[in-house]
Order: structure tokens, then sequence, then C-alpha cells
């Protein structure tokens, strides 16, 4: 079971994105959710944790939440797991809606990844991989019931949703997600997101009158 205690935010890039350093109690290893263009700080915190890097788990396949997550996985040998819906996107600077202007870091080449399925065991932890498309296709929330955490990724933010006018988007798919997402889980739930503060799904459900 995971703590809130051990995880790090580390914000990335032109557009802050929130990778998440994982470092459970206990244990050597660590692993990073949405490892974005943030290189540097990326190293700079796993190396300031003595731990080492098992598992990058990517919440869906947009270029602000993957850009290091090859160098990463170059240098750990960490695997790198996605969503099926997604995987195109580590492959396609398009279809993850690279903006080279804005970016240090370059798209992934032939990107080793692993697809989830229903959950994922990485550092003693197993998380749920819940499927909320909407932003992209194949977007997912990683939820440990017994801490309540959930990685929401951009499909719940304080305060908002991810876009839903880039490839894979859905207006009608990302109002079911969140719906499904704000109704189904304890409303004390920590949502983490992938831009912004933190949150729980109780004040997001009382904001959107579920």
């Amino acid at each position: 079971m995971l703590n809130i205690n051990d995880i790090h935010v580390i914000p990335c890039g032109s557009f802050q994105e929130n990778a998440y350093l994982v470092c459970p109690s206990g244990r050597d290893d660590a692993f990073l959710v949405d490892p974005g263009d943030g290189l540097p700080q990326l190293q700079s915190a796993l190396a300031k944790s003595g731990r080492a890097l098992s598992a990058i788990l990517l919440t869906h396949g947009h270029f602000d939440h993957i850009l290091a997550a090859q160098p990463l996985a170059d240098q750990t040998g960490a695997k790198v797991y996605i969503h099926a819906g997604d995987a195109e996107m580590l492959d396609d600077p398009d279809k993850s809606a690279y903006m080279p202007e804005v970016c240090r870091l370059t798209p992934p080449v032939g990107l080793s990844r692993e697809l989830y399925g229903e959950t994922v065991r990485v550092c003693g932890a197993v998380l749920q991989v819940l499927h909320t498309p909407g932003h992209s296709k194949g977007s997912v929330c990683l939820y440990d019931p017994e801490a309540g955490l959930l990685f929401s990724g951009d499909t719940l933010f304080r305060a908002g949703y991810g876009r839903t006018d880039l490839h894979g988007g859905s207006d009608a798919e990302i109002v079911q997600s969140l719906r499904a997402l704000l109704t189904r889980f304890p409303a004390e739930t920590i949502a983490l997101p992938g831009h912004g503060g933190e949150t729980t799904l109780g004040l997001e459900r009382r904001r959107y009158g579920l």
C-alpha cells in the first residue's frame, strides 16, 4: 500500500505537467508516473531518493506526459507501461500533439512498452488500471484502493478536466469517465492530477453536483 508521503511531485516543462516519483517505504526501488519534459529535474529527484527506477507508468500518451520516458528507460532499464489505446502516440509526434517550439526533449523513437492489464504491480504496490477515455482513447487513472490514492492524469483536475479536441478525444466519453470516477469511488479518495494541485473525489463530486 502506498502513502501520500511516499509521493514527490515534480513539475515538468512549459505546461508544468505533474510527474510523480513514488518511493514506497521499506524498499530500494521507485516508480515514476508521467515523466514529462523535465529530464534534469527527474534525474535529480531520482538520485536524491537513492532508489533504482523500476517502472514508468503513463496515464496517457500526450507529449507533455511522456518525453522523459525514453531517456530514463534507456538509463535505468525501467519498464514503460501505457494503455493499448494510446500506444500509437509513442510512435507518432502528431498524435501525441508534440510541440517542438516549447519542448526541450525530442519525441520517443522505438520506445519499448508494456500494455496495461487490469492491474499493474510496481514496487510492492498493486494499482488498479481504470480506463477513462475522453481526453484520449487510452487515458487511464491508476488507483490504490487501500491507500485511497488516484493518479488521475488529465482525466480529472482540481476544478476541471483535460481537453477533448486532440487526437482520440471525445466529449461524450470524458463525461462518462468523470461520472464513473466521481460516483464509484470513496469521496475521501485523493486525486493526484496531471496538472495543478491535488483534490478529492468528494470535492469534485460536489462541484459537479453528483
